[in-house]
């Protein structure tokens, strides 16, 4: 860097102009130890090689008494040294109905959303966070597995996602002490103009269950 003395003598203006082209003698300097950055392409970025899944993506499972057209698949969470990642829904190995509605629930510690159902929408819960219950009423008199009643506990240490049809009631509680999420993915978009959703309170003497 070049150092000037600059004196004090003489027409003000002069100085200043002095002053001026010293500051750029000393940027230009200062620059020309920068190194040019060349420009960067797509073609330098590095294609991921192929790989295989070593456990079944969504893989699915059953339960004792499963309502009819309930699934259940377990999630798969990968981890690395930069944290993990857990897919929640994909149609990699079979046609699903699009995702046009998406969102994330956070569950205070001891609440409860119960008991609702839906008439036109099946909802996808994907439950990889906290200690939830999942309880599920089946009120279709047409259904195989009328009044049957299933019970899943989800959370962080059972990943699951929970896939639920029209018309089957349903309720969750995070049984937690701390706060709990999930993601509900239903098959249509909320309407707030025509909600798709019918509700009683969560200790209804008809249901067959009591959460505590």
């Amino acid at each position: 860097m070049l150092i000037f003395d600059m004196r004090l003598s003489g027409d003000s203006h002069d100085v200043s102009t002095l002053g001026l082209i010293c500051l750029l003698i000393v940027l230009k300097n200062d620059m020309a130890s920068v190194p040019l950055r060349r420009p960067m392409s797509l073609g330098e970025f590095v294609d991921d090689s192929p790989w295989v899944e070593d456990v079944p993506l969504l893989q699915e499972f059953r339960i004792d008494n499963q309502i009819d057209g309930v699934r259940l698949n377990r999630l798969l969470t990968r981890e690395d040294e930069r944290g993990d990642l857990t897919v929640l829904i994909s149609d990699l190995n079979e046609v699903i109905a699009p995702v046009p509605h998406a969102y994330l629930v956070t569950a205070a510690p001891g609440s409860i959303r119960a008991w609702v159902y839906h008439k036109r929408q099946s909802d996808r819960l994907a439950c990889t966070n906290g200690s939830m219950r999942v309880v599920l009423y089946d009120l279709r008199p047409q259904s195989p597995t009328y009044r049957e009643l299933n019970v899943i506990d989800v959370g962080t240490s059972n990943k699951v996602l929970i896939t639920i049809p029209p018309e089957v009631v349903h309720g969750v509680q995070n049984r937690g002490l701390t706060a709990a999420t999930f993601v509900n993915m239903p098959t249509r978009a909320y309407d707030p103009a025509h909600p798709d959703k019918s509700r009683v309170p969560y200790n209804h003497p008809s249901i067959p269950y009591v959460f505590d």
